[in-house]
C-alpha cells in the first residue's frame, strides 16, 4: 500500500481511537443510549465523518484518481492501527526444547539412561564418557526438534496472516474497488451486500433493509436490523441480508472482532484424522516396544546371573553384577527408544505444510489444515459449475480388442499391465492405429515441465490417441500417410452419438493381403455401434459373424465397465472395394465390423454431480456437454428427488448425475447421504446458500473471486482464481500427503524391525546391546527428523491422479508396504547378524586388532553400526517407490531436500566413525573396511530388485492366463455375468415423480 497522501499528521484527528470505542462499544451493543451518545456528544455519523477527515459520500481524500492507495495513510495508522491482528507470539526455541522435556517421555527415559550410564561410569572409573555423550545426543536431539518446530510455527503463523485477508470493497475518492482488509483504515467507507463479512467496526451510514447476523460474536442466532436507531455494526459479523455503507470507526486488534481473535492463543489447527491415527499407531508400537523392553531385561538379568539373588551375601551386590544389571536397563532404555516411531505424526506435519504452501502457487488457498490431507480421499463431487475435474486428460485403461481383454495400467485390476505393441498381431494393431489416428480430429500438446498430455479437441480421442502412442505409432505420421476421402467425414453429434471417417486405408487384417479401396472407420457410444455390426474380428484377424451370444457378452463387458466408472466406446469399420454409391456415401454407417472396445478413465477417478436451480433440461444439456451425465446415469428435478424417502433417495444416488431445480436443503441432503454410503464429499459453491453444504461436506471449495464472504467462511479450501480445474492440484496434492506418510511409514517401520530385533538378539546373546544408546538416538535422528524432511517433502506424482481415491477408513499400511517392510529386514538383520557372530571369521580375516591397537570387539560393533547406517540410506532410496515399483530412482532429483539429507547422513556418519572415538564407542575404520559396509548396503538394492521383479512376473502371468480365454472371461478368470440390456439416461422431471426404486431405472 502506497504512503503517498493528503499531508496531515495523527494529531489532525479531532477524536482519538478510544472515544471511538466508547462509541462503537460491542458491550453497550443492546445500550439505547449509545445512539444518543453519538448523536449529542459527536454530531451523529455526520460529526464523526468531519473528526475522521472523510466525506459520507465520496469517501476518503485521494491525491491520485487512478489508484485507491494514494490516501493518508501513514497518521491514520498512527492514530487509529492497522486492520491486521497479529498471531500471537511464537515460543523461543529454548522455551520449545523446556517444553520437550516436559512432554516427551522419551527425552525423560534418556536422560535417565544417561545417569544410569554415568553411574556405571563412577563404578569402572572410565565409563562416563558414554553418559556424557547420551546427555549431548538428548541435546542435540532436542535442539533439532525445537528447531523443526519453530520452523513449523512460523509457517502456520504466516499461514494464519494469509487466511486473515479478505477482498473489501470500499470508497474512496468517489470511486468503488475492491481492496485487501488489511488496507482498511478508520474513515474508510465499505460497502456492504448479502454474505458479506464486516471488516472492521462502524457506524451504519445508509442502507437498504441491512440484516446483520451477529453471531460469531455474540453466539445468538437471531439476525439484527440495522437503521439509524441500530447504527452500531462489529467485525467479524455478516450481512445476511439487504445492502448498506458503513464508515469505520476501530480497525484491527481494536475492533470487537480482534479483540476476540487477540485473545486465541493457540495457533495451528486440530489434529487432522491421519494425524490421530498415525499417533494411535505410534503409542501402539511404543507400547510393544515398552512390553520389548522389559522382557529383554528380565530374560538377560536371568540368563547371565550365576547366583540367585537371594543367595547373596548381606554386602549386598557386587559391583560387576550391579554393573550387569545397570546394562541390561540400558538395553531396554535403548528399546523402547528406538521402538517409539514419534516420527510419524511429524511426517505429516511437514506434508501437510509443505503441500499447503505449494497449494498457494497452484491457486487453492487452504484454510483448514486437514481439507488437503481429506481432498486425497474425495471419492464424489457435487458441484454447480461446469467443467471437468480431468484437465482434459483421460486414459484408456481397459480394451477388449479383437476378442482379447486387457487391463492396462490404472484399471486398479491386479493384473493390470503397460499397454504394448507386443499384446497385439502387427495386422490388427495396425488397422487398430488406422481407426484410432485417422477417425479423430484432437491433438496432443505437452506443457514445460509437465510429462502429461494436454488434448486439445475431444478428451475421449486425446486418450485414444495416447494409447496409439504407447503401441508405438505417431499419430500425426499415421495420418499423413492415410489420404481422407473429400466430403467422407460424419461428425459426431447428440443425436448420433458416433463419428465416422472414410479414407483409402494402409492397413489390412490378413497379413500380405492388399488394403480394399476404401474403409469406413467408427466410433462412439458402445451399445448404438454395436447394434450397426454384423461381423466382428476374432483373436486370429479373421472376420466372423457376431452372433446373438457374443453380442450379449459384448453389453455385458460395457455394462459391467460403465458400472465401474469407465466411459466405454466401440471401434468398428467397413470396407468397400469399389467407389461409394450415392446412397451409401448418404448412409454408410451399417453392416459394420466390430473391432473393439475401450474403457476410458477420467484420471482423477472420482464422481461428479451437478447439482443446480437451472432448469433440467439446461442442466442435462450443460452436463453432457461436461461429460457429467452418461447414457447410464439419472438426471432428475429437486422435488422429485424431496419426494423419495431415505431408502429411496439412496437407492438411486449410485446413478444420480444432474439434479436440477434443487434447493439449497437438496444439496444438503446429497451431500449428507452419500456421507451416510460411505463416500468422501467435495462440494464447489460461491453463494451464501450454498454455505449449508459447503458445512456439511467433507471438504467445501469455495470461489475467491464470485464467491461471497460467507460460502468462504464456510469453506475448507478457496479456489482463488475461480478455476474448476484448480480441484484437480488439490486432489492430486491430497493423495501426495497420504502417499509421502506411507513411504516414511515403511521406512521407519523397517528400521524398527531391523534395530529392535539387532539389540534384542545381541543384548541376549552377548550381555549388552550391539548398539550403543548414543548409536541408537544418531538412528533415531535418521528416522525421524532427516526421514520426515526427505520423504515427507516430495512433490506429487503425476501418476496420482491414475489412482483411485484412498477409501476413509482403507489401513495406512496396505500389503505391499507390509511385504517391503519384512523382507528388507529379513535382509538386514541377516546381514548384521552375520556381521556380529562372524565378522573376524568370516568376512575379514586379515583383520588384527592387535596389530592396530584397537578392541577387536569395538571394531565388529563399528562395522555393524555403519553398515546399519548405510543400509538405511539405501532403504531411504527405496522406500520411495510404493507397490512394487521397479525405477526406484524416479524422481529422485525433483525433491532437493532429498539428496541434501542423504549428504547430511554420511558426512556425520563418517565424522561419528572416524572421530567421534569414546564418545560414540567406534574405532576408524579403513578404506577396505568402509568398502566392506558400503558392499553391505547396496546389496540390498538388487535383493529388493529381484523381489520386486517376482511380483512384477506374477502379475504378469496372470494377465496372460486371462488373455488366453478368448477374452471371453474377467480377469480373474471367471465368466462374465450375463446382463440386461442397455438402458439410456434416466430423466425424471417433477410432472412425473418416482415413488419407487423401479420407477428409477433399477
Amino acid at each position: 500500500m502506497s504512503n503517498n497522501g493528503p499531508a496531515s499528521s495523527a494529531a489532525d484527528f479531532a477524536i482519538t481511537a478510544d472515544q471511538l470505542g466508547n462509541v462503537v462499544n460491542f458491550d453497550e451493543r443492546a445500550n439505547t443510549e449509545q445512539t444518543k451518545l453519538l448523536n449529542a456528544k459527536y454530531g451523529g455519523v455526520d460529526g464523526l465523518a468531519y473528526f475522521l477527515r472523510t466525506h459520507l459520500e465520496t469517501g476518503l481524500e485521494v491525491t491520485d484518481p487512478t489508484t485507491m492507495d494514494a490516501v493518508d495513510a501513514i497518521p491514520r495508522q498512527e492514530a487509529f492501527g492497522v486492520n491486521l491482528v497479529p498471531p500471537p507470539p511464537s515460543q523461543t526455541i529454548l522455551e520449545m526444547i523446556i517444553e520437550n522435556i516436559k512432554e516427551d517421555p522419551i527425552i525423560k527415559i534418556l536422560i535417565l539412561g544417561a545417569i544410569v550410564t554415568l553411574i556405571i561410569g563412577g563404578i569402572q572409573g572410565d565409563g562416563w564418557v558414554e553418559g556424557i555423550a547420551i546427555l549431548s545426543a538428548v541435546a542435540i536431539v532436542l535442539t533439532v526438534t525445537a528447531g523443526n518446530d519453530y520452523s513449523k510455527d512460523k509457517k502456520f503463523k504466516r499461514l494464519l496472516l494469509l487466511q486473515s485477508d479478505k477482498k473489501t470493497k470500499v470508497i474512496r475518492g468517489g470511486r468503488k474497488d475492491q481492496i485487501s482488509s488489511w488496507d482498511v483504515m478508520v474513515g474508510d467507507l465499505v460497502e456492504l451486500v448479502i454474505g458479506d463479512e464486516i471488516p472492521a467496526d462502524g457506524v451504519l451510514v445508509r442502507g437498504n433493509r441491512l440484516v446483520v447476523d451477529e453471531s460469531p460474536l455474540t453466539g445468538e442466532s437471531i439476525p439484527v436490523k440495522k437503521s439509524a436507531k441500530s447504527p452500531f455494526l462489529f467485525s467479524g459479523c455478516q450481512a445476511s441480508e439487504g445492502t448498506g455503507i458503513m464508515l469505520v470507526t476501530a480497525v484491527g486488534a481494536r475492533s470487537s472482532g480482534g479483540k476476540i481473535q487477540a485473545l486465541l492463543s493457540e495457533a495451528q489447527g486440530q489434529e487432522t484424522v491421519l494425524q490421530s491415527k498415525l499417533r494411535g499407531m505410534a503409542l501402539s508400537i511404543g507400547k510393544m516396544g515398552f512390553m520389548a523392553g522389559i522382557t529383554t531385561f528380565w530374560f538377560s538379568q536371568f540368563a547371565s546371573s550365576s547366583i540367585p539373588v537371594a543367595h547373596y551375601p548381606q554386602g549386598g551386590f557386587p559391583s560387576s553384577d550391579l554393573i550387569r544389571l545397570l546394562r541390561f536397563f540400558n538395553t531396554s532404555v535403548t528399546i523402547v527408544v528406538v521402538c517409539v516411531p514419534e516420527g510419524l505424526p511429524l511426517a505429516v506435519t511437514i506434508s501437510l505444510a509443505f503441500s499447503m504452501f505449494k497449494m498457494i502457487k497452484d491457486r487453492c488457498f487452504v484454510r483448514h489444515l486437514e481439507a488437503s490431507e481429506t481432498m486425497g480421499e474425495a471419492t464424489a463431487i457435487c458441484t454447480d459449475k461446469t467443467g471437468t475435474l480431468t484437465e482434459n486428460r483421460m486414459t484408456v485403461v481397459k480394451t477388449l480388442i479383437a476378442r482379447k481383454l486387457i487391463h492396462g495400467e490404472g484399471s486398479g485390476e491386479p493384473d493390470s499391465i503397460p499397454l504394448s505393441a507386443s499384446l497385439f498381431s502387427d495386422a490388427i494393431r495396425d488397422v487398430l492405429m488406422e481407426a484410432v489416428c485417422i477417425n479423430s480430429t484432437c491433438f496432443i500438446k505437452y506443457k514445460p515441465n509437465d510429462p502429461l498430455p494436454l488434448f486439445v479437441g475431444s478428451a475421449t480421442e486425446g486418450a485414444l490417441l495416447v494409447m496409439a502412442q504407447k503401441l508405438g505409432y505417431d499419430y500425426d505420421k499415421v495420418r499423413k500417410q492415410t489420404r481422407k476421402v473429400e466430403n467422407g467425414e460424419y461428425l459426431f453429434t447428440s443425436d448420433r452419438k458416433r463419428m465416422a471417417t472414410l479414407c483409402e486405408p494402409r492397413a489390412a487384417l490378413i497379413p500380405g493381403a492388399s488394403p480394399p479401396l476404401f474403409r469406413l472407420y467408427v466410433k462412439g457410444a458402445s451399445e448404438i455401434i454395436l447394434g450397426l455390426c454384423q461381423q466382428q474380428v476374432n483373436s486370429d484377424g479373421m472376420v466372423v459373424p457376431l452372433g446373438g451370444e457374443d453380442r450379449e457378452h459384448l453389453f455385458g463387458v460395457i455394462r459391467n465397465w460403465a458400472g465401474d466408472g469407465l466411459r466405454t466406446l466401440a471401434l468398428a469399420y467397413r470396407d468397400f472395394d469399389r467407389p461409394l454409391t450415392r446412397a451409401e456415401r448418404d448412409d454408410p454407417e451399417h453392416d459394420l465390423v466390430f473391432l473393439g472396445l475401450v474403457g476410458i478413465k477420467d484420471p482423477a477417478g472420482i464422481i461428479v454431480r451437478m447439482v443446480t436451480g437451472d432448469n433440467l433440461l439446461t442442466a442435462c444439456k450443460i452436463a453432457r456437454e461436461c461429460s457429467i451425465l452418461n447414457d447410464y446415469g439419472i438426471a432428475m428435478e429437486g422435488p422429485v428427488f424431496r419426494e423419495l424417502s431415505i431408502p429411496e433417495k439412496k437407492a438411486v444416488i449410485p446413478k444420480l448425475q444432474v439434479l436440477a431445480r434443487s434447493s439449497p436443503a437438496d444439496k444438503h441432503t446429497l451431500v449428507s447421504l452419500l456421507k451416510e454410503m460411505g463416500e468422501v464429499v467435495a462440494v464447489t459453491g460461491d453463494g451464501t446458500n450454498d454455505a449449508p453444504a459447503l458445512k456439511e461436506a467433507d471438504v467445501g471449495f469455495a470461489m475467491g473471486i464470485s464467491g461471497t464472504q460467507i460460502s468462504m467462511n464456510a469453506s475448507d479450501i478457496i479456489l482463488l482464481d475461480d478455476n474448476f480445474v484448480s480441484i484437480v492440484q488439490s486432489i492430486k496434492w491430497g493423495r501426495n500427503v497420504l502417499n509421502a506418510v506411507r513411504k516414511f511409514l515403511q521406512f521407519q517401520l523397517s528400521v524398527n524391525v531391523v534395530a529392535i530385533c539387532t539389540t534384542i538378539i545381541g543384548a541376549i546373546a552377548n550381555d549388552e546391546s550391539p548398539l550403543t544408546p548414543v548409536q541408537l538416538l544418531w538412528v533415531n535422528l535418521i528416522m525421524d527428523t532427516f526421514g520426515a524432511l526427505a520423504l515427507a517433502s516430495d512433490v506429487p506424482d503425476p501418476k496420482l491422479l491414475k489412482q483411485k481415491p484412498h477409501r476413509r477408513h482403507d489401513p495406512i499400511l496396505t500389503r505391499p508396504m507390509t511385504v517391503y517392510v519384512f523382507t528388507c529386514a529379513l535382509y538386514q538383520v541377516v546381514i548384521l547378524m552375520t556381521i556380529l557372530f562372524h565378522a573376524e571369521q568370516l568376512l575379514y580375516p586379515s583383520f588384527n586388532a592387535a596389530a592396530r591397537g584397537i578392541s577387536g570387539r569395538r571394531w565388529t560393533m563399528t562395522i555393524l553400526f555403519t553398515t546399519f547406517v548405510l543400509m538405511q540410506v539405501v532403504n531411504k532410496v527405496l522406500a520411495r517407490q510404493l507397490n512394487f515399483e521397479l525405477n526406484f530412482l524416479r524422481g529422485t532429483t525433483k525433491n532437493p531436500l532429498f539428496p541434501l539429507m542423504i549428504f547430511c547422513i554420511l558426512f556425520i556418519q563418517t565424522l561419528i566413525v572416524q572421530f567421534a572415538g569414546d564418545f560414540v564407542r567406534t574405532v576408524p575404520l579403513t578404506g577396505n573396511e568402509w568398502g566392506l559396509c558400503i558392499a553391505f548396503a547396496l546389496g540390498m538394492i538388487p535383493y529388493q530388485t529381484v523381489i520386486r521383479s517376482c511380483v512384477y512376473f506374477y502379475r504378469l502371468q496372470k494377465t496372460t492366463f486371462s488373455q488366453q480365454t478368448g477374452g471371453k472371461t474377467a480377469a480373474n478368470g471367471k465368466s462374465l455375468p450375463e446382463q440386461q440390456p442397455l438402458k439410456q439416461s434416466t430423466i425424471l422431471k417433477s410432472s412425473s415423480v418416482a415413488r419407487s426404486p423401479a420407477d428409477l431405472g433399477e
